[in-house]
């Protein structure tokens, strides 16, 4: 199996400083993942509306001196309302967007542990020079638990001219945009956009993962709760082959949310596959 390490930039990811004592507090009854207070660990859950649905997926990196939240952009002034709508006395702030991007690194294969900079925890952050550019890093995952590491580097052509070069040297190399594409089609990877909108729920795009069902209460735990309890999810993520399977790509029971020549994802209604 090729082994190959890449990297993409994910551009469309939002990075905001969170400061106050109560932010994991308000976190914790907002989102659907147990955040704990711990320092140096990374923690991923999603943020649901009253009915179940996706308002965004966010990442929670709680260094030491600081907290971070890595976001999606298109989702993020919708975020930053709704954490608004629950804050009454809570002693939180989030900043404006930092000048900072993410880099992902991941292997075509899915059982690569991806030690290129020796031995980490999964979701401990890690503070390095690399290159010449200083850098936050993480091992932690795609939506799909599919195995990466996130560099965190300031937003300048520099700092990218740099670590483009110290990562070529070790043989990673960017991966293009419709290969990415392709890749992610291949995998069931969704991203915020295509799939994490707000006409689904996490259940239905398969990311369980994500969702701590013995947590306590948060906005829209009651529905999902039910969901997974009783069996009702309706809908689920699947990979469809353009050809073989365009029977249930034209049907209405099912809504394409990224395609390319050969394969797409789609979310498709469970009763139509019978």
């Amino acid at each position: 199996m090729n082994d190959k390490l890449l990297f993409i930039y994910q551009n469309s990811l939002v990075i905001t400083e969170i400061k106050g004592d109560d932010f994991i507090d308000l976190f914790n009854r907002l989102s659907t993942n147990n955040i704990p207070n711990q320092k140096n660990l990374i923690t991923d859950s999603i943020f649901t509306n009253e009915n179940g649905k996706f308002i965004d997926i966010a990442s929670v990196w709680n260094a030491p001196q600081y907290a971070l939240m890595i976001s999606n952009s298109l989702n993020h002034e919708d975020l930053l309302n709704w954490i608004d709508k629950f804050t009454f006395e809570e002693d939180i702030s989030i900043s404006s967007p930092l000048k900072k991007k993410v880099i992902s690194i991941f292997s075509n294969n899915k059982n690569n542990n991806l030690n290129i900079f020796g031995e980490i925890k999964k979701n401990e952050i890690i503070n390095r020079n690399l290159g010449g550019v200083e850098v936050i890093f993480a091992h932690t995952s795609f939506f799909n638990d599919y195995k990466i590491i996130n560099l965190i580097l300031d937003d300048d052509p520099k700092s990218a001219e740099l670590i483009e070069s110290y990562l070529n040297l070790q043989d990673i190399f960017q991966m293009e945009e419709n290969e990415f594409n392709s890749f992610r089609i291949k995998n069931r990877i969704p991203i915020c956009g295509n799939e994490i909108v707000s006409l689904y729920n996490p259940l239905e795009i398969g990311i369980s993962h994500m969702i701590d069902f013995n947590k306590g209460c948060y906005v829209g735990q009651e529905v999902i709760a039910r969901l997974d309890t009783y069996d009702k999810v309706q809908r689920k993520l699947m990979i469809l082959d353009n050809k073989k399977d365009l029977n249930i790509i034209s049907s209405k029971g099912c809504d394409v949310t990224t395609s390319d020549d050969e394969y797409c994802l789609a979310v498709v209604k469970k009763n139509i596959l019978i």
